[in-house]
């Protein structure tokens, strides 16, 4: 299965807009309003053990859970010039020693937007998890809250 045209521009804005994503061999398998999915080959991440390194798993929740972010506030049409991560939690549960994915997911999703409609600024609290190929057991469970904002300086990556 082919990635759709919107996957595609995401993909190079992704690689354009966070430099260092470039090396990571990262691409985006499913998007829609509620999921992303990213994945990446165990070879450009493994570690001395021959698993992932943490790192990059936690680098890759991370990422799915923004990109999933950045993707519903575009679609609702609300705009923003700021979105960071305040804070989070990720627990190594096994190890990955295959070709994995971060699955993201919204756990405030209508509370978050309904937030940021009317104040400007909401936080959205968001899970992702990472399994290998052709499984359904989490290996890694992450979660965070990112930050949104509509009046801030900097302005946020065009993805």
């Amino acid at each position: 299965m082919g990635l759709t045209s919107e996957e595609k521009i995401y993909q190079q804005e992704l690689l354009r807009a966070i430099p260092v994503v470039d090396g990571m061999d990262i691409h985006i398998v499913g998007l829609s309003l509620d999921n992303l999915t990213l994945s990446a080959p165990l070879n450009t991440h493994i570690n001395y053990e021959g698993t992932a390194f943490g790192g990059s798993l936690n680098t890759l929740c991370v990422l799915s859970c923004y990109l999933l972010i950045h993707h519903r506030l575009k679609k609702e049409n609300l705009d923003f010039s700021s979105l960071v991560i305040q804070d989070s939690q990720i627990q190594y549960l096994k190890p990955v020693n295959n070709d994995f994915m971060a699955s993201a997911e919204f756990l405030n999703a209508e509370s978050f937007l309904k937030t940021f409609e009317r104040r400007g600024t909401a936080r959205a609290q968001m899970k992702s998890v990472v399994t290998c190929d052709g499984s359904q057991v989490d290996l890694v469970q992450f979660e965070g809250r990112f930050v949104a904002s509509k009046d801030f300086k900097r302005q946020a990556p065009p993805i």
